[in-house]
């Protein structure tokens, strides 16, 4: 299902009267402090859909290579562009006895992985080539011994994995409900900027849930993001929330006017930044891609999100750790810089996306923390937090085997 509101639609509960099967009632708080409810979401979730894992840019040219730690899924993914062109994955783990092949978070062979425990060698197809001290291996064929696979297919540049034995999709079905929106935003000529990764003390929702609305920054980032959002006189609302299958996307809404800090309007003058994601869009065509807003705010069900902008484009990954811990990842793509004036403004840009993530980090423990309190049963989301809702209905359907 799909579909946009206006806000300038008549009348209040505009989302929900458009996605009513979302339905409009409290939460339970378990679900986000429950052992027995997040050990469901592993298996249901994480070890069932399709994870996005990284981009292409990461593993540029054959040999490269990435690890991804998978803590909710109690391994870690080797990502290798393979010498032929293929982008493949595996478990991290040697076949003699699971020490990890790639002791690096990325890296860069010559076609072969070496185990440094006692130095068995793959191939970037994940073939076992060489067994140290092979004749006191009777029992092992190196040809049944290769690295473990794991489901992997590329999709715009984005690598995503599935870790069940056969998965119940593909990606590209998977992907299907977004698939056409999103691929009509041209993602080439960009490099990687930059990338943060937070450690925070808070469900993988509640973490999430920050993201999926825009209904807080006025209140929250009153001194960072909300004086480009916020309209004189009136209550924040979004341009557009779509809902489409798992999946959703966000729309912010252009300001009344929007004058930017001084530093920020120098910085524009050289280069690509988030000031230009408040300017006017300019026609892309019936086959270009169609902004929603602002800027759009794209979430892959269950844990990506692609933000879009004008000349840019960022991405969160959020993985759960425990019931009460989360790892945030935040990449950025931009233009590559050819001089110091681009790096300036790229650099200027990087600051103002972490300050505002700052105040998110800071929130999202407090309410961790008292939800574990049990003083409240239950919490709300409003019409402007359907997206919210949208991620637990999909979360517990999958949990009660229903999607």
């Amino acid at each position: 299902m799909s579909g946009a509101a206006s806000p300038t639609e008549d009348g209040a509960r505009r989302f929900m009267r458009r996605y009513p099967e979302e339905g409009d009632g409290p939460i339970p708080v378990e679900r986000y402090t429950s052992q027995a409810y997040f050990d469901r979401e592993k298996d249901a979730v994480f070890r069932r859909k399709w994870l996005n894992v990284g981009h292409m840019l990461q593993v540029a040219k054959p040999g490269d290579y990435i690890v991804v730690d998978l803590k909710i899924a109690e391994t870690a993914i080797l990502v290798i562009h393979g010498k032929d062109g293929a982008i493949r994955a595996f478990h991290n783990m040697c076949s003699h006895r699971g020490a990890p092949v790639a002791w690096d978070a990325q890296g860069s062979c010559r076609g072969f992985l070496s185990c440094r425990f006692h130095g068995w060698v793959y191939d970037t197809s994940g073939k076992l080539v060489h067994v140290s001290d092979a004749e006191n291996f009777p029992s092992v064929d190196p040809a049944a011994n290769g690295l473990s696979a794991v489901h992997c297919a590329v999709w715009q540049g984005f690598i995503f994995i599935n870790l069940a034995k056969e998965p119940e999709e593909s990606l590209e079905d998977h992907l299907a409900p977004v698939a056409d929106h999103i691929g009509r935003y041209d993602f080439e000529g960009f490099t990687p900027a930059f990338s943060y990764r937070i450690d925070e003390n808070v469900n993988w929702k509640t973490l999430q849930e920050a993201q999926l609305e825009g209904w807080h920054l006025p209140y929250l980032h009153e001194k960072t993001l909300a004086r480009a959002v916020k309209v004189e006189g009136r209550q924040y609302r979004h341009s557009a929330i779509e809902l489409h299958g798992l999946h959703g996307v966000l729309g912010s809404p252009p300001p009344d006017s929007f004058t930017p800090p001084p530093t920020a309007m120098l910085a524009s003058r050289f280069g690509t930044g988030t000031v230009q994601a408040f300017g006017s869009k300019a026609d892309k065509g019936d086959e270009g891609y169609q902004f929603r807003g602002s800027f759009d705010f794209w979430h892959i069900f269950p844990n990506f999100f692609v933000g879009l902008l004008d000349g840019l484009f960022f991405t969160f990954n959020i993985w759960p750790v425990a019931v009460d811990r989360s790892i945030w990842e935040i990449r950025g793509y931009y233009p590559p810089v050819k001089t110091a004036g681009e790096l300036f403004a790229r650099e200027y840009s990087k600051v103002g996306l972490r300050d505002p993530m700052m105040e998110d980090c800071f929130t999202h423990e407090l309410i961790a923390a008292q939800l574990k309190s049990g003083a409240k049963p239950v919490i709300h989301f409003q019409d402007e937090e359907m997206l919210v809702r949208h991620l637990g209905n999909g979360v517990d359907r999958c949990v009660r085997g229903l999607a």
